[in-house]
């Protein structure tokens, strides 16, 4: 594929180019700086509001070169289910729409208007979930109520809010994965897409939002099997994307950007997200908290968290089948002993009604 080619194809990709490689060919003119970060992310129709690369241990702006630290901070939290941390990138996915919509000439609001003259419906679809969420589940729930108020007050379709299941069980490890690897992992364990019956009955704009773009793996998938079965267009949104120069050669850096302020430990700053009024568990939580690396301090940990946290953390974990994974049995179990004994769980090891 010529330069050319790869630029066409970038203003109207098809399905075909992910299969084709758009992504890694748009990436490597990216290094050679044939095209900007803003081009790049835009890929099969994505954008971004804060681009992030790293040096020598920092987490720069990639635009200014200013020291992003604290976006990394807030980022780390949103990860593991901190709510006001969540809340914060959502109220500036909501600000950016906002300002997007009220400016006529700009590409959300052609997108809106456009579905309103021609009767289609826009449709939210965020990572695939299995009983618990995902950050990018509940960020976007945050997104579509709020941005739909705007929607309705300027007399354009409201984004209906499409839950993607997941039959398998989720990757344990999916941010430490290579490009490789969660290209791999999308094939059979990821989301559950709609199909063409979705899309029969009428014109649907597809909007795609997760909480960060790394290797594109995911959105890509998802931007596949969306225009495969029909959608008239497809967006992908995200409050941080990360350089391609570095995210493509080494996908791990994921998982560095995660662990910024949650660092893997069950400590004080783990323990005062969970005992936040209005925390949801979410999946990467119970991970940390329940792998065998924290066994030998968990029982430590109980009394830091409260014991309602404690009681929706269990659920969401035997809801998720973790109680079969043989990494997290014995937490669980001393867990259930636990709740038992504060008069949670009945001795069968149901949940008692308050």
């Amino acid at each position: 594929m010529t330069s050319f080619c790869i630029h066409e194809a970038m203003r109207t990709p098809r399905h075909e180019d992910v299969a084709n490689g758009l992504r890694a060919k748009a990436a490597a003119l990216f290094e050679s700086g044939e095209i900007s970060m803003r081009q790049y992310v835009s890929v099969f129709g994505g954008h971004a509001l804060h681009h992030l690369t790293r040096r020598d241990g920092i987490f720069l702006d990639m635009e200014s070169g200013a020291d992003a630290s604290a976006l990394a901070r807030t980022y780390s939290r949103a990860k593991y289910g901190s709510i006001g941390d969540i809340h914060y990138l959502a109220a500036q996915i909501v600000e950016h729409l906002s300002r997007e919509l009220d400016c006529t000439g700009s590409h959300w609001a052609r997108l809106f208007n456009e579905a309103d003259a021609n009767g289609d419906s826009v449709a939210m679809m965020t990572t695939g979930w299995r009983n618990v969420p995902s950050t990018a589940n509940v960020l976007y729930d945050i997104v579509v109520d709020s941005i739909n108020v705007k929607l309705a007050h300027l007399g354009l379709p409201t984004i209906i809010n499409v839950k993607l299941p997941r039959i398998a069980p989720p990757c344990e490890n999916y941010a430490s994965l290579s490009k490789e690897e969660r290209e791999r992992v999308n094939l059979v364990q990821d989301h559950v897409i709609p199909a063409e019956n979705f899309y029969r009955w009428a014109a649907v704009h597809v909007i795609f939002g997760d909480d960060v773009l790394i290797t594109g793996s995911t959105a890509d998938k998802v931007f596949d099997g969306s225009m495969r079965n029909g959608a008239k267009s497809f967006q992908a949104i995200y409050p941080v994307a990360f350089d391609p120069s570095l995210a493509l050669a080494d996908a791990a850096i994921e998982e560095r950007l995660n662990e910024v302020d949650i660092t893997g430990k069950l400590d004080a700053t783990l323990a005062a997200l969970l005992g936040a009024p209005g925390y949801t568990p979410i999946l990467r939580t119970l991970r940390l908290v329940f792998s065998g690396a924290n066994r030998s301090a968990f029982a430590d940990f109980l009394p830091r968290v409260p014991s309602a946290c404690w009681l929706r953390l269990y659920v969401a974990a035997l809801g998720n089948e973790f109680l079969r994974q043989d990494d997290c049995r014995p937490s669980l179990s001393m867990l259930r002993a636990w709740l038992t004994e504060t008069g949670h769980l009945s001795h069968d090891g149901m949940v008692i009604a308050r």
